[in-house]
């Protein structure tokens, strides 16, 4: 049993030890090949493709009613309705979704302009493609920047408040300061503008989602 046991300790001869070392290696680099192999297609997998992130880009028709609410009202945002037909990989769904939208009086166009320079500056026109406050009026996307909570209108607070986090907004989609000159809530920029036209007598707004969380305005999507 002694001899047995021995046999089992004995590390072999300088080739065998070689030989085994030479193995081992070979079989961790074969399973990093593998690994990777797998993961490539995988972390691919994750990335949308352009074409389906571009497959639900352009503008939708806003509902007329809706509309015509949004034109008599001046002191506060109207929550505003319309269907958008989403694409989703090989899907298509009829989908509805709500934007917040403003209209401008006389002299809002400058206080926007005041409350957000963030949104007529050079660095903007790289995200914005189109021109804020267009035929006086402004379109808000309903998800807070900060986590893409569905923000609401607060009466008491004359303003927008975020369930989520207590961000709170202007009407003119500043984020909000206390007292004490700190921001209200995590929320790292304003409320975003959705690209918003008349087309052919109907108004038209396309929804576009932004990156959450980044003081930069980004598009990540349109749905």
């Amino acid at each position: 049993m002694a001899d047995h046991a021995k046999a089992y300790q004995d590390p072999g001869t300088p080739e065998d030890i070689s030989r085994r070392a030479f193995l081992a290696r070979a079989s961790i680099f074969t399973g990093t090949i593998v690994g990777l192999g797998l993961a490539v297609p995988l972390v691919a997998s994750l990335v949308p493709k352009s074409e389906l992130v571009d497959a639900n880009k352009g503008f939708d028709p806003l509902n007329k009613d809706q509309f015509a609410e949004l034109e008599r009202t001046l002191d506060k945002p109207v929550k505003i309705f319309f269907n958008k037909l989403v694409t989703d990989g090989y899907y298509k769904t009829n989908n509805e979704y709500y934007v917040w939208g403003l209209k401008l009086g006389p002299d809002d166009l400058d206080k926007l302009r005041s409350e957000r320079p963030d949104l007529f500056g050079p660095q903007a026109q790289s995200a914005l493609d189109f021109e804020v406050g267009a035929l006086g009026f402004v379109m808000w996307s309903p998800l807070c920047p900060h986590l893409n909570c569905k923000y609401d209108w607060n009466d008491s607070l004359g303003g927008f408040l975020c369930p989520c986090h207590g961000s709170e907004f202007s009407k003119f989609g500043q984020h909000k300061k206390n007292a004490q000159g700190k921001f209200i809530g995590p929320a790292p920029r304003g409320l975003d503008p959705l690209p918003f036209r008349e087309q052919s007598g109907m108004a038209e707004v396309e929804w576009v989602k932004y990156s959450a969380n980044t003081p930069n305005i980004i598009r990540v999507s349109y749905w």
